[in-house]
């Protein structure tokens, strides 16, 4: 790939100081990011990877040079906290609001503070309610700070924090957003402006959701099922995403699992049109999980990193994806770009910098397969390398001279170029704040303009919408393609929106506040499900790929369960321990596991192993020639009943990856259940509990690991 005009060039690779996990372009021009663990390559020891601190360092592009902060973030208890896996977004001002973090895996911190780069200085803010580990933020169109998702802790497990939280910074207070219920969240949702003012979660879940925070009497509302956008190419964990226009959005590759490799699709939405719809493009040529998708000055997207490995992050040879893509929305085609030189995989980074280029970083500080071990020291990446699109070689270079420092909403501002050059485009990205393949401060559209000799007159976005206030690079495009030196500049805030959703809702135990709002614990939502129900729920057991457990991967395994044409209703909660779900089915029926994991895959795009089913069933068991027989009913055939042996458990190991040990009691159910039949000649009708197997002339067998009569209690 010698042809920099059409593949790109790096730069010479370089060490940071630390594993850029997260990744921020200041208005300062320089980058401030940190890692998991403050020294990430020489300490093997698990308890390395939950240190509650964090060492923040800010990179000059220029000298390629790192120092650290003048402080340490700590939270309002003057208490130093870890930063990995929290949110964070620009606000309006430049500082950057960084909300959550690391207790241990999927446990979160509930701390907030606010990073000051003019001043160099970490602030600690009030704590939000609850906690999060892997929460989104996102700029609101007056200058507020929306949290969505994000785990935390209740009691023991971890657990989707089901409400929303809007920060207000003048006033330094966190408000509730008391939407009606939704589904469960995913972790990191992919949070983008509509350009009509609401906010647009683009995945990872199959289904899209939009949230308009003037609905619901100004406490919020989630769009229902048939108002929310399902991509083609279902659930997609750590896919890549940007927009590209205003309002338009493109979704890639990710998702794949244990057993799939990670998808090729790509897909476009436009949130312009009044009935919104994902609409497949042309597959990327390599598809890839971790990766990172940069929207660049002429509109174009350049996808970096990634495996395209089966499993979670698989680091074998061949697999991580060193050649980024270049997707063009003109053409919908993708061009393959020069190579990197390292692995760029889980907490994999990029950031697009004013020149035009862009930052790669980041790889690694995880515990594979959840086994409370470090990856190994070459899987940890400290260096970073600095790509140089094909535009950049395609003729000079665009000049910039007299930008304003600030602009209003609908202002006409003017720039001066070189005498020679001419501008083709004009476009204006918010400064960049990304993670986990995922950019927060997402904002990009094309600028309206006119020229007259040197001097280009620009109109600003018309309102806060199309635009939320902050920093921009701006950027002008010349007709060879090639984007001038951006300067940042701010964009005013143009007016407060009152404050709605500010205060929390009373939680009250009666069903009609259960039923509407989401300002209850997911146990409070939990146990209503429960009370509604007239018998004991049917136990899936599911693995995910994600290593930290179904306690905080639930929420792709809820979507997926829900999909599933027998199941009537899925617990909110799972049981992260051993990992099972429980579900109620709508008739007494003997499920078919291989039909369930059809229609489990259709939507999880393979992201999680279904291991089996644990069902009760109920009726009269009666011995022939030596054999247990559960008599079947209108609804069900008859079931052969068997032993309970090892392979029959469902619950699980996480760390092991494998069944828990069978008791004494589950190995001597059979044998009890036998001796009672025995020993009562009359008809006997029982509750028969075990695992559900169905062989391959669909005839079901019950592995029995408990029994009770219907009279007595389970």
């Amino acid at each position: 790939m010698g042809d920099r005009t059409v593949h790109g060039e790096w730069a010479p690779k370089f060490n940071l100081g630390n594993v850029a996990i997260h990744l921020h372009l200041l208005p300062t021009g320089k980058v401030l990011y940190w890692g998991r663990r403050s020294q990430p390559v020489d300490n093997m020891k698990y308890v390395s990877l939950n240190e509650h601190k964090t060492h923040v360092y800010i990179l000059d592009v220029n000298s390629l040079e790192s120092k650290r902060t003048a402080t340490d973030p700590i939270n309002e208890d003057e208490l130093s906290v870890n930063l990995f896996c929290a949110g964070h977004t620009f606000q309006p001002d430049g500082t950057l609001l960084v909300v959550g973090g690391h207790v241990l895996d999927g446990f979160g911190e509930d701390q907030t503070c606010v990073y000051d780069p003019f001043q160099d200085t970490w602030t600690a803010k009030p704590s939000m309610f609850a906690g999060r580990w892997y929460p989104s933020a996102i700029t609101l169109s007056d200058g507020r700070g929306l949290v969505v998702s994000g785990s935390s802790q209740d009691v023991q497990n971890p657990v989707i924090n089901l409400v929303p939280q809007i920060w207000d910074a003048p006033t330094d207070t966190w408000g509730m957003v008391q939407t009606p219920t939704v589904d469960i969240f995913a972790l990191y949702p992919r949070l983008y402006h509509v350009p009509d003012g609401r906010i647009f979660m683009a995945g990872p879940l199959a289904r899209s959701r939009f949230l308009d925070l003037n609905a619901n009497g100004g406490h919020g509302a989630w769009s229902p099922d048939e108002t929310s956008p399902v991509r083609n190419a279902g659930q997609r964990e750590y896919a890549a995403s940007a927009m590209y226009d205003s309002g338009k959005i493109l979704y890639v590759s990710g998702g794949g699992g244990d057993n799939v490799h990670p998808t090729k699709a790509a897909e476009i939405i436009d949130l312009n049109d009044p009935i919104p719809n994902w609409k497949s493009t042309t597959n990327i040529g390599k598809g890839r999980r971790h990766s990172f998708a940069t929207t660049l000055p002429d509109g174009t997207v350049l996808v970096t990193g990634g495996t395209q490995g089966k499993g979670f992050n698989d680091l074998r040879p061949g697999k991580p994806v060193h050649e980024p893509e270049l997707w063009d929305p003109v053409t919908e085609n993708w061009s393959m770009m020069a190579p990197e030189d390292d692995d760029r995989c889980y907490h994999h980074t990029a950031l697009l910098l004013p020149d035009g280029r862009v930052l790669s970083a980041g790889s690694g500080e995880y515990a594979p397969d959840n086994g409370k071990i470090p990856n190994q020291p070459k899987d940890t990446v400290i260096s970073a390398q600095i790509f140089s699109p094909p535009y950049l070689f395609r003729g000079e270079r665009p000049t910039i001279s007299n930008p304003p420092y600030d602009i209003s909403y609908g202002q006409e501002f003017k720039v001066t170029v070189g005498q020679h050059d001419v501008i083709d485009k004009v476009s204006w990205t918010r400064i960049g704040s990304v993670t986990h393949s995922h950019n927060m401060n997402q904002s990009f559209q094309f600028l309206k303009y006119t020229t007259s000799g040197t001097e280009v007159t620009i109109e600003a976005p018309k309102n806060h919408y199309l635009a939320p206030p902050g920093h921009y690079m701006l950027f002008l495009v010349s007709k060879e393609g090639v984007p001038a030196m951006a300067p940042i500049i701010l964009l005013k805030p143009d007016f407060t929106i009152p404050l709605l959703p500010q205060q929390p809702p009373v939680v009250s135990t009666q069903n009609a506040d259960l039923e509407t709002h989401v300002g209850v614990s997911l146990e409070m939502r939990n146990q209503k499900v429960i009370s509604e129900q007239d018998g004991p729920p049917v136990i899936v057991g599911l693995t995910p790929t994600c290593p930290y457990g179904l306690g905080p991967c639930w929420g792709g395994a809820y979507e997926a369960l829900n999909n599933i044409k027998d199941i009537k209703t899925v617990l909110p909660r799972p049981n992260q321990a051993i990992s099972v779900a429980f579900v109620y089915l709508h008739d007494d029926i003997l499920p078919d596991i291989n039909v369930w994991r059809k229609e489990l895959l259709e939507i999880d795009s393979g992201t999680y192993t279904l291991r089996g089913i644990e069902i009760a069933l109920t009726g009269v068991v009666t011995k022939n020639s030596g054999q247990l027989i559960l008599a079947g009913t209108s609804t069900r055939s008859d079931v052969v009943l068997n032993q309970f042996q090892a392979g029959s458990k469902l619950e699980w190991d996480n760390v092991a990856k494998v069944p828990k040990p069978l008791t004494q009691e589950e190995a001597s159910a059979y044998t009890q259940l036998y001796q009672t039949v025995v020993s009562h000649p009359e008809v006997l009708t029982l509750q028969v509990t075990g695992r559900l197997q169905m062989d391959e002339n669909n005839k079901y067998s019950l592995d029995v690991k408990a029994f009770v009569e219907p009279s007595k209690p389970c």
